[in-house]
């Protein structure tokens, strides 16, 4: 639990983020990454169109 607050109490600017993510990233077992990012190709363009057309409203 320590190691959680750490992640949470980290500045949350842009680069903050990047890094929490890679800390995440890190520890997850090479299946889930491999599910992750079989979700992130077949839901990516889908929600990046979403969020275009949320932007132009």
């Amino acid at each position: 639990m320590p190691r959680l607050r750490y992640l949470l109490a980290r500045r949350m600017g842009p680069f903050g983020i990047v890094l929490t993510a890679w800390d995440i990233w890190r520890r997850l077992p090479p299946k889930q990454r491999k599910r992750i990012l079989d979700a992130t190709r077949k839901h990516g363009p889908r929600m990046a169109a979403q969020a275009r057309n949320r932007r132009r409203k």
